[in-house]
């Protein structure tokens, strides 16, 4: 057996014990070895706190929606009344449906009710984190939605209202350097060293051949293993404007959205190393590959060829488990009991939640997790909303609905869609995505390398990404930032296939993420890790308290050309969808195209808006 190819048994005889105790904060073996072997082979470890049962979509959270895809609620099933009846309901708890809950509670002086089901052990949607515990140091990572700005205060500015109005930090804390020799550039999020055109704040280590270089723009490329013209090719895709011949900027969105990224940079005399290079990114952020993904797509989130090279040498922002806190400050300001301590950023990120508090009679907004929708229809002169909890149906009623919950369930659960909004989800398409957290006893082999982040190029390894951060100080949370100490190697990952569609790339894509045990991901990672690091000291049996997958099989809305600006005269889909029916608003991060927290806000606010 070659030195890198470490086994699940391999893995669990060394470190299990240690992972659990890790994972758990328990101090006995049999403990650890107990909990994992209770775990399901598809989920895995959860971690510890608020979060533990919540990793992704989980199997039991899987099973749930499959029973929706499958047509298990196609005919109006039995369901207990709960004799309840709210002035609105919200179906979906991440940041959408918790900004629409905010701003209902607002706009209508706190006089009616709400309440909002999510289909999740807890509300939050993708912006979730996970925690450890190694070694007594407890550290905090995200599960999906990552990076934030702080927005800008001006007079009638409402996202820096709402910003102050629920208690959200202008200026952070950093965690600080325990060693003053520790003089290595480490990003502050997941998404810097990911870019693929350029190191900002960030030290990274390129694995090509068996070999890591280091920081391979700040010298223009002449360590990479590639012929000087294909190297000229990608420094001047790096580094050039686009060439938007004469047009408007509005006008040349639009004809960015006429073709694909990978066509707009071939036209522009880049070859199949430009694109192969930006490839993975645009796969995990797009959620397909370039040839696949619209050039505004691609224009959306900053790619070269189709914006302004980037000159801003301003770090990314990440709180620590993502945008998480825009949830728990969300929670925090409509029901203040439901997380203890006080409402300030280290009271929100550090209380834990009062599960009892989420959903108690009386208060005008109640939020009731783990209830998977079945089924919304209009019924007399309200709506009708049947759901799923602990192995039984209910049904509640509701003056109102505001659907806040991904397209990819949302046409399967009204029963009443109008023939137009069916047409226009035929033009949605989902990709998958991966974040895998390795939570290290220590990252003392990366440092011996110069590097905080690393890419690697291989086919079959295990995403294309990963880095250690250097954390937010938060009241009594202060993670060390010293390659002895612990630390969590973030993995990011889509799943696409170049060549095929966008329906059958998001296809082949959830068909591995969730056709992959468990196990098999932890096997790969770790040999992956071994083979990469082993030379520098990494020690899988040594080094490795634990891991976590978060798997997310509709994370990512794709846009194929014409998605944006709609084809031959036609409304784009999204104009349709969000135009809503009836008594029932539609809104979710996805109709903004590029999904962020604050396309989510955005989106929350407008069905509050239209369901007052």
């Amino acid at each position: 057996m070659a030195e890198h190819d470490i086994t699940r048994k391999d893995f669990i005889n060394a470190t299990l014990v240690g992972m659990g105790a890790a994972l758990l904060g328990a101090p006995a073996p049999l403990d650890a070895l107990q909990r994992a072997a209770e775990l399901d082979a598809f989920t895995g470890p959860g971690g510890v706190g608020d979060y533990s049962t919540s990793n992704g979509n989980t199997k039991a959270v899987m099973d749930a929606a499959h029973r929706i895809r499958d047509g298990a609620y196609a005919k109006p099933p039995k369901s207990a009344d709960t004799g309840e009846v709210y002035d609105l309901v919200v179906v979906g708890g991440g940041i959408t449906g918790l900004t629409a809950a905010y701003f209902y509670a607002k706009l209508s002086g706190g006089a009616k009710t709400c309440l909002v089901l999510d289909n999740h052990p807890i509300f939050g949607g993708e912006a979730k984190q996970n925690e450890f515990v190694v070694n007594g140091t407890r550290l905090i990572a995200p599960q999906g939605s990552n990076d934030f700005g702080v927005p800008r205060q001006a007079a009638g500015n409402w996202q820096s209202e709402m910003w102050d109005d629920l208690r959200m930090p202008r200026e952070f804390e950093w965690s600080g350097v325990a060693d003053s020799s520790m003089s290595l550039k480490m990003a502050q999020d997941n998404y810097q060293p990911m870019e693929g055109v350029g190191e900002r704040g960030v030290d990274v280590g390129y694995y090509v051949n068996g070999r890591w270089l280091r920081n391979i723009w700040q010298n223009d490329l002449a360590e990479w293993p590639m012929p000087a013209e294909v190297r000229a090719q990608l420094l001047q895709w790096r580094s050039s404007p686009p060439s938007t011949g004469g047009r408007s900027a509005d006008a040349f969105a639009r004809h960015l959205d006429t073709l694909t990224y990978a066509a707009c940079l071939n036209a522009q005399g880049y070859g199949s190393e430009v694109v192969k290079m930006i490839e993975p990114v645009v796969g995990l952020i797009n959620g397909a590959s370039p040839d696949a993904v619209s050039a505004h797509a691609a224009q959306q989130i900053g790619m070269p060829g189709v914006s302004r090279p980037r000159t801003s040498t301003n770090p990314g922002l990440s709180f620590p488990g993502g945008n998480v806190t825009y949830a728990r400050h969300l929670v925090k300001r409509l029901i203040p009991e439901a997380i203890d301590g006080a409402f300030d950023f280290a009271g929100v990120l550090n209380g834990r939640v009062r599960w009892q508090s989420l959903d108690r009679r009386g208060q005008p907004t109640r939020i009731r997790v783990g209830a998977t929708i079945a089924r919304v229809e209009h019924a007399g002169d309200g709506v009708r909303i049947v759901y799923a909890k602990n192995g039984r149906l209910y049904q509640v009623r509701a003056r109102r609905v505001a659907m806040a919950t991904g397209g990819w369930v949302t046409k399967r659960i009204l029963a009443d869609i109008p023939t137009d909004l069916t047409t226009a989800y035929s033009q949605f398409f989902y990709a998958p995505a991966l974040i895998v957290n390795v939570a290290l006893t220590n990252w003392r082999f990366m440092h011996r390398l110069g590097i905080t982040a690393a890419r690697w190029f291989g086919e079959n390894d295990i995403g294309f990404v990963a880095n250690i951060r250097r954390q937010m100080k938060v009241g009594s949370y202060d993670p060390p930032v010293d390659p002895d100490k612990p630390n969590v190697l973030t993995f990011y990952l889509g799943l696409y296939t170049p060549g095929k569609t966008v329906a059958e790339q998001g296809t082949l894509g959830r068909a591995k993420l969730l056709g992959t045990t468990y196990q098999e991901y932890e096997t790969a990672v770790l040999s992956q890790l071994t083979r990469q690091f082993g030379a520098s000291g990494f020690d899988a049996k040594r080094d490795v308290a634990g891991i976590i997958l978060n798997r997310w099989g509709h994370a990512r809305l794709v846009q194929p050309p014409g998605w944006y600006y709609g084809i031959e005269g036609k409304a784009s889909p999204r104009e349709t969808v969000a135009a809503g029916y009836g008594k029932i608003a539609i809104g979710h991060s996805e109709l903004n195209g590029h999904q962020s927290a604050t396309g989510a806000i955005a989106q929350g606010k407008r069905i509050a808006e239209q369901s007052v």
